[in-house]
């Protein structure tokens, strides 16, 4: 069948173009049967298809009315962002996870339905994806009869849009059975599932239109591998390839479904489907099998030892760690905790040991109203995040009784108000009619006592991780906190990146304000070479390795700790080099290495928020090469602009 958007002759039995991804078979925009190519009606509701067809397969009337209707559903801020980004694409190459929905037996269930009640079930469950997709800030690319196409990575592109596509699949598939448990109490489509498809890949990126709708043109087979893991799903499965599996391993419980063999490929894909998120899991760093000390930290290792020996002696401060993504701050702070966990070194110190209690942003949670705030609670309260409200609230009681005695009665409420926990009557009273300022300020004071309570108990360090993603209300929460590190053995730790214009950056500017506070900053650089080379060399044993590799991968991590550390984990899965006999050879003929699908999302994070001006001479400069005259440069730039001036 040809296809109506680039022309391709595929072969007979294909449903997606072999060349650009697209469906080749057409739906009524009605019903969402199937229908031919040529049909001028219906067969199966008798809707009338002329001029009707468009590209994607779908009807361009409903289409068009489908997406106004989703878009309508997209939050102002990520609506903004994906209109500032759609601007600056033009056939740009980006790594995305795609994500196909489908409604299991879509045809059979529309052949027994009256049409207008199929319309309303696609409808319904169209809103409920993009109402998931939507939440971790993917972007809805099209719509497919019944099915939707979605991508994360494009036009916004994150450092984790893997995990975020992952998440959102979850999300789906949590709403699609509660909404078949709506339609079977509806006595409508009482076998209604879905099934979802993901695969990451490259895709290349160009803008149709001038509204929140994006065309994308896949490069290679990144679309059709996501749309045949969709068709291979079994009802209310989540099916992904390896390519998606690996990015996101450590965070969910996966279930591996072998090999299939895929039409075009030479070898069977490996895939996976998904079973639930691992709970409490976070990113990990390091390589299975492989480990390093700290290398290249030992002035800041030393001054976090100092203000654990203030600490134990009763002095608090506000710390803040700061510096690129990958270049140790995790790091710094494990071993930081590790000190801090030690019995204390004086024999005969009585005082009981340091509690430590870390609190972590997401990069998805800016918009989650107090998010930071009840994680850093929750984990002070050892309750953990699935745990059921008759557990938080007993936790809580438990714990401000011990800590603050006849002061609870004023404390709980608020708290307990904070964490989601239904009050009783006369204690809901107490917050029921307070507004927002009001109820911020009695917020703040109650974290007041209860930090406090607790570092009067015992010394305590309080670690917020990547602050940079913080939501504002936690953040302005938090700052009406920092004055205890003056009065109390109490350490803030504030992990974040160099960004001082996020939210959460407020935190380190109000620190310094804090008289007493003790306020200290601490930024990381890049590894030296000769720290790059210590790295390597504790990692991989690499003096058995030709000079040409280890060149190579320094060159390729210029200093980063982690970029090093995932250059060589892509050079083990892809094979290039490997241990035999206890030893780590070359495998393959390396002259050249890749970046890792795992460092795509960060340096395209980070490229994506540059001004469009110097994001364009980023991406001429890259062409080039990695070393050349400026001259030639300024050159290329004169002569895009000169292109751009004519047309």
């Amino acid at each position: 069948m040809k296809c109506t958007n680039c022309g391709y002759a595929n072969t007979d039995g294909a449903k997606f173009c072999e060349n650009c991804g697209r469906p080749l078979e057409r739906h009524c925009p009605n019903c969402g049967n199937p229908v031919s190519a040529s049909a001028k009606f219906c067969g199966n509701c008798g809707f009338n298809l002329s001029g009707t067809t468009s590209p994607s397969g779908v009807g361009a009337a409903s289409q068009s009315t489908g997406l106004d209707t989703l878009r309508r559903a997209i939050p102002d801020d990520l609506a903004t962002k994906i209109l500032a980004e759609r601007e600056r694409l033009d056939g740009e190459r980006k790594l995305v996870t795609a994500l196909f929905t489908d409604i299991v037996g879509s045809t059979a269930l529309a052949e027994t339905m009256d049409p207008e009640d199929w319309r309303e079930i696609v409808s319904g469950a169209h809103r409920r994806v993009s109402e998931a997709v939507y939440r971790f800030e993917g972007t809805i690319a099209q719509l497919l009869g019944d099915g939707v196409l979605a991508f994360f990575g494009a036009p916004l592109t994150h450092e984790d849009d893997a995990e975020r596509a992952i998440r959102a699949a979850l999300s789906i598939r949590a709403l699609a059975r509660e909404y078949a448990a709506e339609l079977r109490q509806r006595q409508l489509a009482p076998n209604f599932m879905m099934r979802i498809g993901l695969n990451t890949g490259m895709v290349v990126v160009g803008n149709i239109g001038t509204d929140l709708h994006m065309e994308y043109l896949a490069l290679g087979d990144t679309i059709n591998l996501a749309a045949r893991m969709q068709t291979t799903a079994e009802p209310d499965m989540i099916l992904v390839t390896e390519n998606t599996q690996r990015l996101a391993a450590n965070l969910f419980e996966f279930e591996d479904r072998g090999k299939i063999n895929v039409k075009g490929k030479v070898e069977p894909v490996q895939v996976y489907c998904i079973v639930r998120e691992r709970t409490g899991a976070t990113r990990s760093r390091g390589i299975t099998g492989l480990s390093s000390p700290m290398v290249g930290r030992q002035r800041e290792y030393s001054s976090v030892l100092q203000i654990l020996s203030e600490l134990r002696a009763g002095r608090g401060s506000v710390v803040t760690i700061a510096g690129e993504a990958g270049l140790g701050k995790s790091r710094l702070v494990a071993e930081w905790r590790k000190a801090a966990c030690l019995p204390s070194l004086n024999p005969v110190s009585e005082s009981p040991p340091l509690r430590w209690v870390e609190g972590r942003c997401l990069s998805y949670g800016t918009s989650m109203a107090y998010h930071l705030a009840t994680d850093l609670l929750l984990n002070l309260l050892g309750v953990p995040a699935d745990a059921s409200e008759e557990e938080t609230r007993d936790a809580l009681r438990g714990s401000l009784q011990s800590l603050l005695g006849a002061e609870t009665e004023e404390v709980y409420p608020f708290l307990g108000h904070l964490l989601g926990i239904k009050l009783e009557d006369n204690l809901a009273a107490r917050v029921k009619y307070l507004d927002g300022p009001a109820l911020q300020a009695k917020y703040a004071s109650a974290c007041q006592a209860y930090l406090r309570g607790l570092a009067r108990e015992r010394a305590t360090i309080l670690v917020c991780e990547d602050i940079h993603w913080a939501d504002p209300s936690s953040v302005a929460l938090l700052a009406e906190t920092l004055s205890i590190a003056a009065e109390a053995p109490l350490v803030f730790v504030f992990v974040t990146r160099p960004d001082k214009d996020t939210t959460g950056w407020r935190l380190v500017d109000e620190a310094r304000q804090v008289p007493g506070a003790g306020a200290r900053e601490l930024y990381l650089t890049p590894l030296t070479e000769r720290d790059s080379q210590e790295l390597v060399s504790n990692l991989l044993e690499v003096a058995a390795l030709p000079q040409a590799v280890r060149q190579l991968i320094l060159a390729k991590s210029e200093g980063n700790p982690f970029y090093v550390e995932e250059v060589i984990r892509m050079l083990i899965d892809r094979g290039g080099i490997a241990r035999q006999d206890g030893e780590w050879v070359v495998t393959k003929d390396l002259q050249a290495i890749d970046i890792p699908d795992t460092l795509q999302g960060v340096i395209m994070s980070r490229i994506d928020r540059l001004p469009e001006d110097a994001k364009r001479t980023l991406q001429i400069a890259a062409v080039i090469g990695r070393r050349f005259q400026v001259k030639v440069l300024e050159m290329v730039l004169e002569q895009e602009g000169q292109k751009l001036d004519g047309r």
